[in-house]
């Protein structure tokens, strides 16, 4: 059975030959790159199934990168690795198709975990990046979408679950949600996981992430 071939992107060479190192027994590491413009330039096309990438790059960042390589590679998943833990450049991983964001503060065992997850469909995040997408719902703060992202989905929800849908966005819990439409909790979660079902989601927080990235034409395989 042949590795699944891995792309690397980090500015610290120690960090590269590590990773490198780390990875080379289940994955084939078929580049690795210290910047926007090596990443850019050497990393082929069609050579990469994954891309495990740095935010901070000399020249332009990771995130700028990952928008170049999604245009280029399009079928490749890409998980940034990284110490940075600003939400806000969390959030514009999430909409430009970061599939992970995985803190380098984390055990290797993690990373490999993390990485076959993701492989498997799921998308990434440490306990501390949800506990931040999750405060950034309960605060009400704007994911930076226009509303027409969310109303979207509304072709592909009955009207009760659309308008859970856009509760659940906002942050609020089920007995909140009970409570201002005057339903049980138990149908609550029953039409969040036909909402989850219809969207091919898992959770309250992928459905976030699929309104923050705009993809709200996504459905299950």
């Amino acid at each position: 059975m042949s590795k699944v071939k891995v792309a690397l992107v980090d500015d610290h060479q120690i960090v590269l030959a590590g990773l490198k190192k780390l990875l080379e027994e289940e994955y084939e590491v078929v580049c690795t790159a210290g910047s926007f413009k090596e990443a850019l330039e050497n990393i082929p096309p069609s050579g990469a199934e994954l891309v495990l990438l740095d935010v901070h790059l000399p020249g332009k960042d990771g995130i700028e990168l990952l928008r170049a390589l999604r245009e280029k590679m399009p079928s490749a998943l890409f998980v940034m690795l990284t110490v940075e833990e600003d939400e806000e450049i969390i959030f514009r991983a999430i909409r430009e198709g970061a599939r992970g964001y995985i803190l380098k503060h984390n055990p290797p065992e993690t990373l490999l975990k993390s990485l076959k997850a993701c492989l498997n469909g799921e998308v990434l995040w440490g306990e501390e990046i949800y506990l931040k997408v999750m405060g950034r719902l309960k605060r009400g703060v704007s994911f930076e979408v226009e509303k027409a992202d969310l109303s979207a989905l509304a072709h592909l929800l009955s009207e009760r679950e659309f308008e859970i849908a856009q509760l659940v966005v906002q942050g609020m819990g089920n007995r909140e949600i009970a409570e201002k439409l005057f339903i049980s909790e138990n149908t609550v979660k029953n039409h969040l996981s036909r909402i989850f079902q219809k969207l091919g989601i898992k959770d309250r927080v992928e459905l976030a992430l699929l309104v923050a990235k705009g993809t709200s034409q996504r459905g299950p395989s």
